[in-house]
């Protein structure tokens, strides 16, 4: 639980760092108004996760859009690994409380098959959309027909609907929480390892999850 803790307050200084890099060399707001997560103090620990801020700098407007996604969607799911934790406004992951929880194993793999078969949708439209070769890909076709099955709202709107930028997002932002959730249940993770976001559907995660179990509450083994 402590390691988990020490790598949210590094990604949570990640996440502070992009948005403040993001809002010098662009001149859009907007995009910023939903990460709001406040600088989270001093990283005494798990400081390799931390940015290199010559590279941030080096970044253009799209890359540090793209990390800044893709980064607030580690937090997230660091926080959520906490139960009841907001990540617009998180707690002190300097000091757990003694009474603090975490999820447990179970809803952990749970909720790492359902961001990679969201994710896997998400690349799919993405693909559809803007690949030409797609439409002559029948491997592809067949994979895209079966992920009309699959609902997925990202934003508060249906994937078929949504702006190429807001599927973009939503793809980095999936990706982050894969990562995430991939090195909190895999000790032979790397923070950010190569593959560590690449989508390996097995026949399991790709098929319908079992009844998840209560999201708010931990399990009892843990």
């Amino acid at each position: 639980m402590d390691d988990i803790a020490a790598a949210a307050l590094a990604v949570q200084a990640n996440v502070v760092t992009l948005r403040v890099a993001f809002g010098r060399k662009t001149d859009r707001p907007d995009f910023l108004a939903d990460i709001r997560t406040p600088p989270p103090g001093g990283v005494a620990s798990r400081r390799e996760i931390l940015l290199d801020l010559e590279t941030v700098k080096s970044y253009s407007p799209d890359e540090v859009l793209m990390r800044l996604r893709q980064v607030w969607g580690e937090f997230c799911a660091l926080c959520w690994m906490f139960p009841f934790v907001d990540p617009q406004a998180p707690m002190d992951f300097h000091q757990l409380s003694p009474a603090q929880t975490i999820r447990c194993p179970n809803d952990v793999q749970k909720k790492l098959d359902e961001v990679q078969r969201h994710l896997w949708r998400i690349q799919l439209e993405l693909r559809q959309r803007n690949d030409p070769s797609a439409r002559a890909d029948a491997a592809f076709q067949k994979d895209f027909q079966a992920a009309q099955m699959m609902p997925v709202r990202i934003f508060n709107q249906d994937v078929r609907f949504a702006s190429n930028e807001r599927i973009f997002t939503a793809a980095c932002e999936y990706a982050g929480m894969l990562a995430a959730f991939r090195w909190v249940s895999d000790a032979r993770w790397a923070w950010e390892a190569p593959g560590i976001m690449d989508v390996v559907l097995t026949e399991a995660a790709a098929g319908d999850a079992d009844a998840p179990c209560d999201a708010d509450a931990p399990c009892d083994e843990c």
